[in-house]
C-alpha cells in the first residue's frame, strides 16, 4: 500500500514512530557568495507502508518562477543520523526525491529551495576517478590492446569534464587520443601527466589528470619524506565563466590493507569465532604510511600549491583507505558490517579538513549503497570495500549525485574478456556529478545516480525449512584437490573448510558436486555458500541446481548466476521430493570450483 503524507498529517507515521515532527521553519544554509537564500519548500512522503523498510519518496514543490530553475535540498535523518540526502533542479516547481528506506528510528525531513536565474544556474561538471590496473593492461595479463580499446569507448561513454587516474602506467598518451578521436574543437581533452620521472615506479608513471577545462596552471612536484608526485599531482583548471577550480589526482600506500583485514574480522563476527584482529587493530592498517601521507597531502603539499584561495578543490584518487562514514553506529547492522564500528583515521582527516566525500554525500544509506570499488575482477568479500573516493570542499560546489561503475557496457559483454574480467579494471570507477555555483547555464544532461544494492547482499535470512543435519549427508565431486578439497569439506557442518576442484591441474568446467541426502526428502531450499577465504579463487558464477531419486537420472531445477561474493546463495526447491541435489558449476572464478557449504533444507 502507497501512501502520500503532507506535512500536517504526518501524525500517521509519528504513531509508528517513525516519523519525528517537523520544524516550523527550517534554518537556512550557510549564504555562499552571490547565491540566493534558501527556502523551506513544501513537502509530502510517499511511501508504500509505515514500518521501517518501508520504500518511501519525498515530494517536494514551490511556486516556479518564469527564467529560474528551482534547485530543491532534501535531507532525511534521524537526529544526527543522515539517512538520505537528494538535490534536485526543476522549472516545474516541483521535485521528487530518490527511494529511500525507512530507518527503525524517528525521522524528520528537511526540503529548501532555490530560486536561481537563468544564467545564474552555475556551472556542471562531472568527475571521474579510477585507477586503470596498470595502465587498462590487467596488470600486463591483457597484451593485444583490446581492454584498452573497451576502457577507452567506456571512457567516452561517461564523458567526464575531469577524469582522475591512478595507474596510467604507460597507456597515458593513448588515453588522451582515444578520448579525442572524432571530438569537436571546443570539447577536447587536455592530458596532464603528473607523475615526475624521479618518482616512477618499476611500472612508470602513475598520476594522470584529463579534463575538457582549460589547464591554466599545472602544480611543481612536490617531495618529502611521506610523499612525491608518485601520491599528489594536480592542475588550476579554468571555468568557462572566468573562475577556476583545483584539481588533484591522489594515491596512498596500498600494503597492510583493510580489504583482507575487514572481510576476516567481519565472517569472525558473523559466525561468533575468535577475532584475529582487534577494532583498534583494524584501524592500524590505516596508521601504516597512509595516515602520514595523507596529513602530508592536507597539511603541506596542498596549503603549498593553493595558499589562502578558497576556490573549489576537486580531488580523486585510489586512497586503499575505508570511509569512516560507512563504519559509524548507524550502519553497524548494515550488510556486511556485522555489528563493527571503525572509524578510519586516514578519510576522517580528509573530512575535518573540511572535504566531502561525494559517493556518500550523495548515497547517505551506507547499507542500501555500499559503493563497492574493490574488487570487481577478484570478488567482493563478506565486508563492502570502498577504497575510491571524489572529494570537494568549497562552499560552491554543490553535489547532485553520484554512481560507482563496475560492469562492462552492454556492448562489450559476452565479450572474450567478459567472463574473466567482468570490468576493465580490478577497481571500479566513481562518477560525480556537481555544479560549481555562479554564473552558469546549469546541468545540461541527466545526473548520475547509483542503484541500491537489493542483491542478497551479506547475509540473507536462512531459508524456510529444517537444515538437514552433516551427519546424514554425503558428498562426491567430479574433480576435488585430495585431501585441501575433499567433496565432504561441502557437508561437513563447518564453514572454515572448503570444497575445491583439482589443482594445479584443473579439469575444463563443467565441474558436478552431488550431495546424497541419504534418503527421500520433501526439500525447501538449498544453500550455497561460497568458501569464505579472501582468495576467492573458484567461486561458482554460473550453474545448474539438478536433483535426482536415483543418483544417475538428474532433472533441472534452476539456472543459476551468483554475484562475486561471499553472501550465500539460496535456491528455492518448492517442495521438491529428492535424494540427490547436484550443482553443475559452468564457470567458477578462475575455471575452478569452490564450497565452504552446501545445506539442504527439508520442510519441516
Amino acid at each position: 500500500m502507497r501512501r502520500s503524507v503532507p506535512p500536517l498529517a504526518a501524525a500517521t507515521l509519528a504513531v509508528a514512530g517513525l516519523l519525528a515532527p517537523v520544524p516550523a521553519a527550517a534554518d537556512p544554509a550557510p549564504n555562499p557568495i552571490a547565491y540566493p537564500v534558501p527556502r523551506p519548500a513544501a513537502y509530502r512522503l510517499d511511501c508504500d507502508g509505515d514500518r521501517p523498510g518501508s520504500t518511501c519518496t519525498v515530494v517536494a514543490t514551490a511556486k516556479p518562477r518564469a527564467r529560474h530553475v528551482q534547485e530543491f535540498a532534501i535531507t532525511v535523518r534521524s537526529g544526527e543520523q543522515v539517512w538520505a540526502r537528494d538535490t534536485i533542479r526543476s522549472r516545474d516547481g516541483h521535485a521528487r526525491s530518490r527511494p529511500f528506506a525507512l530507518p527503525e528510528q524517528k525521522v524528520t525531513v528537511k526540503a529548501q529551495v532555490t530560486s536561481l536565474a537563468d544564467g545564474f544556474a552555475g556551472t556542471p561538471l562531472r568527475l571521474m576517478s579510477w585507477n586503470l590496473y596498470v595502465g587498462g593492461t590487467i596488470n600486463g595479463q591483457e597484451k593485444t590492446g583490446e581492454n584498452l580499446r573497451q576502457m577507452i569507448e567506456y571512457l567516452n561513454e561517461v564523458d567526464p569534464d575531469v577524469l582522475f587516474v591512478v595507474e596510467g602506467y604507460g597507456s597515458g598518451h593513448k588515453i588522451l587520443d582515444g578520448l579525442n578521436a572524432g571530438r569537436p574543437a571546443g570539447k577536447r581533452f587536455s592530458g596532464v601527466r603528473l607523475t615526475h620521472p624521479e618518482d616512477y615506479s618499476v611500472n612508470g608513471d602513475n598520476l594522470w589528470l584529463y579534463t575538457k577545462l582549460k589547464v591554466e596552471k599545472v602544480y611543481p612536484r612536490y617531495a618529502d619524506a611521506d610523499i612525491t608526485s608518485f601520491n599528489l599531482g594536480g592542475a588550476r583548471l579554468g571555468l568557462p565563466n572566468g573562475k577556476h577550480v583545483h584539481a588533484f589526482s591522489m594515491w596512498t600506500w596500498h600494503e597492510i590493507s583493510a580489504n583482507w583485514d575487514v572481510h576476516e574480522a567481519a565472517v569472525q563476527n558473523l559466525y561468533g569465532q575468535p577475532r584475529t584482529k582487534t577494532d583498534e587493530q583494524l584501524l592500524d592498517d590505516d596508521r601504516f604510511r597512509r595516515v602520514a601521507m595523507g596529513r602530508a597531502i592536507l597539511e603541506k603539499a596542498l596549503p603549498s600549491f593553493i595558499g589562502d584561495d578558497d576556490a573549489p578543490v576537486l580531488m580523486g584518487g585510489d586512497l586503499n583507505a575505508w570511509p569512516y562514514l560507512d563504519w559509524t553506529e548507524q550502519f553497524k547492522n548494515a550488510r556486511g558490517h556485522a555489528g563493527l564500528v571503525l572509524p578510519w583515521p586516514l578519510t576522517k582527516m580528509f573530512a575535518d579538513a573540511g572535504f566531502v566525500d561525494t559517493f556518500r554525500h550523495a548515497n547517505a544509506d551506507a547499507g542500501r549503497y555500499p559503493g563497492r570499488t574493490w574488487s570487481p575482477m577478484s570478488g567482493y568479500r563478506s565486508a563492502p570495500a570502498r577504497i575510491d573516493y571524489v572529494f570537494t570542499r568549497g562552499r560552491d560546489v554543490g553535489v547532485l549525485g553520484s554512481r560507482t561503475d563496475d560492469r562492462r557496457l552492454p556492448s562489450h559483454q559476452g565479450s572474450a574478456l567478459d567472463q574473466t574480467y567482468p570490468f576493465y579494471s580490478d577497481h571500479s570507477a566513481v562518477i560525480t556529478d556537481v555544479v560549481i555555483r555562479g554564473r552558469g547555464t546549469g546541468p545540461d544532461r541527466p545526473i548520475v545516480t547509483d542503484e541500491p544494492e537489493n542483491a542478497p547482499g551479506v547475509w540473507p535470512a536462512t531459508p524456510a525449512g529444517t537444515p538437514v543435519p552433516p551427519a546424514e549427508l554425503s558428498a562426491t565431486a567430479t574433480t576435488f584437490k585430495p585431501g585441501a578439497g575433499d567433496p565432504a569439506r561441502a557437508v561437513d557442518g563447518d564453514l572454515t573448510t572448503d570444497y575445491h576442484s583439482d589443482y594445479p591441474e584443473i579439469v575444463p568446467q563443467p565441474h558436478f558436486i552431488t550431495v546424497d541426502l541419504g534418503r527421500v526428502r520433501n526439500l525447501s531450499a538449498v544453500r550455497f555458500q561460497p568458501k569464505l577465504r579472501y582468495d576467492m579463487n573458484g567461486t561458482v558464477m554460473k550453474g545448474v541446481v539438478q536433483v535426482s531419486d536415483d543418483g544417475t537420472t538428474f532433472r533441472d531445477v534452476e539456472r543459476v548466476e551468483w554475484p562475486r561474493m561471499t553472501a550465500p546463495n539460496d535456491v528455492d526447491l518448492k517442495g521438491t521430493a529428492a535424494r540427490f541435489v547436484r550443482l553443475r558449476v559452468d564457470y567458477g572464478m578462475g575455471g575452478a570450483s569452490a564450497l565452504a557449504e552446501i545445506i539442504p533444507y527439508e520442510i519441516s
